[in-house]
Formats: C-alpha cells, sequence, structure tokens
C-alpha cells in the first residue's frame, strides 16, 4: 500500500460530512478509513487530541456521526461504523499526514532496499518531509528517500528509539 495522495470517493465523502462534527468537539481528524474485512465493509472514523483519546471520547460523538452517516447516499455500502483513536502507533496512509509526523518515531518499510537503508523495514525518525522527498534518522545514519519508494510508515512508539534522539 503505497502512500495515497488523498481518499477514496466514500472516504472523501465521509471526511466531509464528519470533520465538522470532530473539530466542533475539539478533537483533530486523523483519517477516514473504508476498508473491506472478509465480506463486511467497515468505515472507521480515527480521531485524535494531545492527551490521546479515550472510549469516552469516542462515545460521545458516535451517535452524531452515525446520524449524519446515515442521511448520506454511499450509506448501503457500509456494513460497520467504528469511531477510534489512531493510536500509538497510527498507519500514515496519506501524503498529507507526513507534515504532520515530522518528528515523530516511525516504522518504515520499502518496496525494495534502497541505498543508506540496512534493510527494507527500519525504526527511525522522520525527520523532515518536502514535496516528494523524505528524510529519516536512524543508527544507519540519516537518508532521503522519495515517496513512491516507500510502502508503509507506521508510528513507533517504543523505547528503544529514545537513544537515536540522544545523538
Amino acid at each position: 500500500m503505497a502512500l495515497a495522495k488523498g481518499f477514496g470517493s466514500i472516504e472523501a465523502a465521509a471526511e466531509k460530512v464528519v470533520r465538522p462534527i470532530v473539530e466542533e468537539h475539539g478533537y483533530l481528524l486523523w483519517d477516514v478509513v473504508f476498508i473491506k474485512e472478509g465480506a463486511a465493509w467497515y468505515l472507521r472514523i480515527l480521531i485524535d487530541k494531545p492527551e490521546g483519546i479515550s472510549i469516552d471520547d469516542c462515545t460521545s460523538i458516535d451517535g452524531l456521526i452515525n446520524a449524519e452517516i446515515d442521511k448520506q447516499d454511499f450509506i448501503d455500502k457500509i456494513d460497520y461504523l467504528e469511531i477510534g483513536s489512531a493510536g500509538l502507533e497510527r498507519s500514515v496512509r496519506r501524503i498529507d499526514q507526513l507534515a504532520a509526523s515530522v518528528g515523530k518515531k516511525i516504522r518504515l518499510k520499502t518496496y525494495k532496499l534502497c541505498e543508506g537503508l540496512p534493510e527494507k523495514t527500519v525504526k527511525c525518525v522522520l525527520e523532515s518531509f518536502d514535496d516528494d522527498k523524505i528524510t529519516v534518522k536512524g543508527d544507519f545514519g540519516t537518508v532521503q528517500l522519495t515517496v513512491p519508494e516507500i510502502s508503509t510508515i507506521n508510528y513507533d512508539d517504543f523505547d528503544d528509539f529514545d537513544k537515536l534522539m540522544e545523538e
């Protein structure tokens, strides 16, 4: 799964409907994911706030979001609606999430072994993002990659990264 430039059509329609509700309640809309798992289609609304998301946070907007989604033309395609936290190991699925991820500890996977990386999956810090290029820093040094070389990025909030930040 490469980093996307935007949402799919159902994700985009849902994002337009849910963003005002999420933001009115003081949360950040991290992602909208429309995905098939088994025979069922899930629409996941992933939210965040600086101090983290609780079950009560998700519950507080669930009814409002559900009511708005029920009014939409695409509702017949959704089997399950889930409101949840983006999580400590959240996926960075879209290019527009890269700017918000600068300075974060990440687990990066590339499609092939890239120059400067010891393997296709590395733990590092996302140092910068500029147009089509990212710069990462790890125990392997500092490497610049193009976005098309990247398979996946997930936040990685494990303690062993503290050593990277000390250098």
